[in-house]
Formats: C-alpha cells, sequence, structure tokens
C-alpha cells in the first residue's frame, strides 16, 4: 500500500500567491501597533473626562497579540521557498495565530470592566487588534494550504 502518493493527490496544496505573506506581515504589524496602546477607556468622557487604561500589552491577551504579531512576522521573513521551511513555519505559525484568537476572544467576552471605579469602553486600538488578529488568522490559514510553484 502507498498511502503518501494517495495523501498526495487528495490533498494536493495550492499555490503560493505572495499576497497573502505581504498581508500577514502588515497585519501583525497592525496588530503589535495596537497592542502598544491603551485598550479601554472611561466610558462616559462627558461626567469622568478623558481616562485612558494601561497599555495593552500589560495585560495577558495584549502581551499575547504583541508576542504573537512579532514571533509571526519573524517567522515568515524567515521562511524561505524550500518544503522544509514551509513545512516548518506554517503549521506554527497557524498554530500562534488560533492562540492568539482565542486570547483575544476570551479577552471580548469579559469585556471591557472598570476603569478608575467608572465603567470602561473599548477603544479603537482594540478594534484594530480584533481586525487585525483576523486578518492574520486568514492569511495563516491561507498560507498553510498553499505551496510554492515549481518547488
Amino acid at each position: 500500500m502507498n498511502f503518501a502518493e494517495a495523501d498526495a493527490r487528495r490533498f494536493r496544496p495550492l499555490p503560493e500567491r505572495p499576497l497573502w505573506r505581504r498581508v500577514l506581515l502588515l497585519a501583525s504589524a497592525a496588530g503589535a501597533a495596537a497592542a502598544s496602546q491603551p485598550w479601554i477607556r472611561v466610558k462616559f468622557e462627558n461626567l469622568f473626562g478623558h481616562v485612558l487604561g494601561a497599555p495593552a500589552w500589560q495585560s495577558s491577551a495584549g502581551f499575547t497579540c504583541l508576542s504573537t504579531c512579532a514571533l509571526l512576522a519573524v517567522m515568515a521573513l524567515s521562511e524561505t521557498h524550500t518544503r522544509t521551511t514551509q513545512r516548518a513555519v506554517r503549521p506554527a505559525s497557524m498554530l500562534l495565530a488560533a492562540v492568539m484568537a482565542l486570547a483575544l476572544a476570551l479577552h471580548v467576552a469579559r469585556g471591557p470592566g472598570m476603569l478608575r471605579g467608572v465603567s470602561a469602553t473599548w477603544t479603537e486600538s482594540m478594534y484594530l487588534a480584533a481586525i487585525a488578529t483576523a486578518v492574520v488568522t486568514t492569511a495563516c490559514a491561507m498560507r498553510l494550504g498553499a505551496r510554492t510553484p515549481g518547488r
């Protein structure tokens, strides 16, 4: 029995599109930048003034977002066109993106909470981090099934 050949015919990877690498790098940069800013602010600024929370990287979800985005960018830049590096980098990138998405989803599900005893709300940086996480996860998933043509 030749299982490897049957699997190769059934699960033939898609050709690589360099667009997904660029999208991954840009979304990782946006996610890292968003994690360096505060994710919460006072909800009723007319009553309590403009007060921002601590930078997001000081929370567990923010630090996960910052470090994962930086690591994904480094991994994408270190990947070459050989199958060996692609087989090593792409599944690991997908795993890291899924962990980041899960950490951010749990953080969002918990809600913004309170800030100095007053109801808080999300900032634009939090929304940017959520969008960047979704884009990074999508780019990693698209790159996971792709291969470089001719290699």
